[in-house]
């Protein structure tokens, strides 16, 4: 719940962060966060508005039932290279340097920690990325992108048509990359970012 708290907090630019405790309320129904905040709520929990909240015949917004966090494996380490394209550091499938606590429910759910600077302010070093793959990405969501050529970019997708991605760059220090389809192996989505202090080392 603390971690669901600061996504909250970072996802709204909140200058007070959302403390831990009032997510306990929401859970148990003691209280309801205002609609807008719920909308958060369900981004980043990977569903809807609706999923959320319970049926009512009362004029009361029912309370949130949040999904419970799971342990994401840490697969590798991700830093900006030239041009925009990722360094990153495979394990094999199901092993990892550890893993962090998140609440994707996405069962192919990864994560990815942040080395260097290069993409700050958006992440910071050492935070994790946690990917989702099996949920498609929509425009304006960043996503790593894998091309067949076995290179890697962690940038945000801005559009799809005409057999054609545009991709933009995360800390703007690159021009918008336009790719044919057939260059592109996976489009994953990223889901969040988790601060240093969610890791477990398995």
């Amino acid at each position: 719940m603390e971690t669901l708290a600061a996504e909250v907090s970072k996802a709204e630019g909140m200058e007070k962060p959302l403390s831990w405790q009032t997510v306990q309320q929401w859970e148990a129904g003691k209280s309801a966060p205002k609609r807008s905040r719920l909308e958060t709520v369900a981004t980043l929990l990977e569903t809807t508005l609706g999923a959320l909240m319970e049926e009512s015949s009362s004029n009361v917004a029912a309370a949130p039932a949040l999904a419970t966090s799971r342990y994401i494996p840490v697969v590798g380490h991700v830093k900006a290279g030239p041009d925009g394209f990722l360094e990153e550091m495979d394990y094999p499938t199901g092993h990892g340097e550890g893993s962090v606590e998140y609440w994707a429910r996405d069962p192919s759910a990864y994560a990815l920690r942040v080395k260097g600077d290069s993409m700050h302010p958006r992440y910071r070093a050492g935070e994790f990325i946690v990917v989702t793959p099996s949920i498609e990405a929509q425009p304006g969501r960043d996503v790593v992108v894998k091309l067949k050529d076995g290179r890697k970019l962690l940038k945000q997708l801005n559009w799809i048509r005409g057999g054609e991605a545009q991709l933009l760059s995360i800390n703007d220090g690159y021009a918008p990359n336009t790719l044919d389809m057939a260059e592109i192996d996976s489009i994953h989505r990223v889901a969040g970012s988790v601060p240093p202090d969610a890791f477990q080392n398995d």
